[in-house]
């Protein structure tokens, strides 16, 4: 299989081990135990933002199973997918997407261009060469799922929702190992516990095609630009060709997050930022695509992979928890309703067949 140099390894990734809060029927570990875990756990993401996670109990073979229910997703003739389209514009964000249907950007792409007078199209220029496939939760009363035919894909409607609701899982669990390690209090974490509902998060699936050299030297073709996640955090399972990059807040050198077989990358979102006055820092984060003069004649392989993005109701205002709030660090972020928060941007990232 070919590899590709990135700007750096993954050296300075942490891995953490999450198993104390995961831990089997019947084994009760310590709370010295969880607290060890929660502490090494808020330590990396206070360094980084993002995290590798294992013991997180989610089998190695459940993994490869929801990559490979990707791959038969995205397999597919254009046509049969094309039997859930996304709608046109941002709401509802559901449904299949494909290729250059989307264009990621963040805020600061868009305040840089500001005064021209059609920011979605100049930064169309150059094309996201992915297609999505949006799903979120069966009882999300803002946004319904919109599902291939059975026939189409039998099977797939179940999975993927029983894969939601385990995911869903394990983000509860992860934000319980966060709150001890900040040592939140029982008021602190019932407020933190409000940054993840089960109702409003969102699984994605993710097909980056193979690019061939032709293409690139064209240089009018990108996966997946840097930008931050708007949610609470992310949890992003990738195939074993990886390709994602994080960009370390210290040093803005892009990290190179390698994958690590049942393992998976955590990284932190805006909500998380905003209610830890910056103490956890939402990074941004890329899938590149190398020099063309490193790529072989072959060109880049295909990459799939899945996110899942934590978020709170749609409708909760995130405000900045009093504790990181002090004379040292002062208050840097008013409160934010999470529907309206991406407004700006979401507007821009569909335009149906306009595009």
């Amino acid at each position: 299989m070919a590899t590709y140099d990135f700007q750096m390894e993954d050296e300075a990734i942490a891995t953490i081990d999450v198993s104390p809060f995961t831990a089997e029927a019947g084994r009760y570990p310590p709370d010295s135990e969880r607290l060890k875990a929660g502490q090494a756990l808020v330590e990396a993401l206070h360094n980084l933002g993002f995290v590798k996670i294992t013991g997180h109990g989610i089998q190695r073979d459940e993994i490869r199973e929801a990559l490979a229910w990707t791959k038969k997703l995205f397999d597919l003739p254009y046509e049969e997918k094309m039997k859930a389209p996304h709608p046109p514009g941002p709401m509802p964000h559901r449904g299949y997407s494909g290729l250059g249907k989307e264009k990621v950007y963040s805020q600061e792409d868009i305040k840089a261009h500001g005064d021209v007078a059609d920011v979605s199209q100049e930064l169309r220029k150059i094309s996201d060469f992915k297609e999505s496939y949006e799903i979120g939760s069966e009882e999300d009363p803002v946004q319904q799922n919109i599902w291939l035919p059975d026939a189409v894909l039998p099977g797939f409607r179940h999975y993927e929702v029983t894969l939601y609701k385990r995911l869903a899982a394990v983000s509860a669990i992860l934000l319980e190992a966060i709150s001890v390690g900040l040592g939140l209090s029982n008021e602190e974490n019932a407020t933190l516990t409000k940054l993840i509902s089960d109702h409003h998060c969102q699984l994605r699936l993710l097909h980056y095609p193979a690019i061939s050299r032709d293409q690139l030297q064209n240089g009018l073709i990108a996966r997946l630009p840097s930008h931050t996640d708007w949610g609470t955090f992310t949890m992003l399972f990738q195939d074993e060709r990886g390709g994602l990059e994080l960009e370390d807040p210290k040093s803005h050198d892009f990290l190179h997050a390698k994958p690590e077989e049942g393992a998976f990358i955590l990284n932190i979102g805006d909500m998380l930022q905003r209610f830890t006055n910056d103490y956890f820092i939402s990074p941004l984060h890329r899938v590149s695509v190398p020099e063309v003069d490193t790529v072989p004649d072959s060109g880049i392989p295909a990459r799939y992979s899945i996110p899942f993005f934590t978020c709170p109701d749609f409708y909760h205002t995130v405000a900045t928890l009093p504790r990181f709030i002090t004379a040292e660090t002062p208050a840097k972020y008013e409160p934010v309703r999470f529907d309206q928060y991406g407004s700006i941007i979401s507007k821009y990232q569909y335009q149906g067949d306009k595009m």
